[in-house]
């Protein structure tokens, strides 16, 4: 892993990293609000409420002190933004999701880049400066946001099963199945699935599938592709899925 800090004035600070596939950053916390952003590669973002899937078009605005960990599904390359906290306060508490427009990700890049170490900066520099990471806070304060949050459990049997289904989202097994294999009873895993990710079963795995089909479709994969993969018997059963959940179909989410 390799790390760069690209300082800036008062309002924001550019944090540039690149890690290797399965790479594991341990669980720890901002004193800022971060932007976490990879411009190249996909992540697996741990909260301790929810699990995020992000793919290089959405980035996830975390509020200070925050734990997180996260997880490189590939070789990544983050481009991250530290906001200080009166202004990130503007924004809210909780975590979300943006969608990455054109010029969101531009600008990111430029307040990450080497030479904005330069010390020896004029009036004008610092004016631009400035104005970049203004433009920067509007464009996430305005940015389109996207349901991708996959609530967690804290449970570990819940999590050994969220964990198997996330890693085989293809398959189904209905709770029998699962109360047999960690020693328990179907009722008991309907009682704790509600309970700790306020959803039951059926809607859990859907929204699994909505937060993975969304970083799907951010890389062109086809619909029927995703739904294939996904486990569905056809485009139109994983259509009319998706459509109920988010109000609009998945060719949307392509744009």
């Amino acid at each position: 892993m390799s790390q760069s800090i690209i300082s800036s004035e008062k309002l924001m600070v550019g944090l540039g990293s690149q890690y290797a596939y399965q790479s594991v950053i341990a669980p720890h916390t901002h004193n800022q609000a971060q932007l976490l952003y990879a411009s190249e590669g996909i992540i697996r973002v741990y909260t301790p409420d929810n699990v995020w899937v992000i793919p290089p078009q959405y980035a996830l605005w975390i509020p200070a002190n925050i734990e997180h960990r996260v997880v490189s599904l590939s070789n990544v390359c983050l481009s991250t933004v530290l906001v200080e906290k009166k202004a990130a306060n503007l924004l809210g508490q909780t975590c979300f999701i943006v969608r990455v427009s054109h010029l969101l990700r531009e600008l990111i890049l430029r307040l990450n880049q080497p030479n904005r170490l330069d010390l020896n900066k004029n009036e004008q520099d610092e004016a631009i400066e400035k104005s970049l990471q203004i433009l920067i806070f509007d464009e996430i304060k305005h940015a389109f946001t996207v349901p991708m949050t996959i609530p967690w459990p804290k449970d570990a049997r819940l999590i050994r099963i969220c964990e198997e289904l996330m890693q085989h989202p293809n398959t189904y097994k209905n709770l029998t199945f699962w109360a047999d294999q960690i020693g328990t009873s179907s009722r008991t895993l309907i009682r704790l699935f509600q309970k700790e990710t306020g959803l039951n079963y059926r809607a859990w795995i859907q929204q699994m599938h909505i937060a993975l089909a969304l970083g799907k479709l951010s890389r062109g994969e086809s619909i029927s592709q995703i739904a294939s993969s996904l486990g569905y018997c056809s485009s139109s059963a994983f259509s009319a899925m998706f459509k109920k959940h988010l109000n609009e179909s998945p060719q949307y989410f392509r744009k």
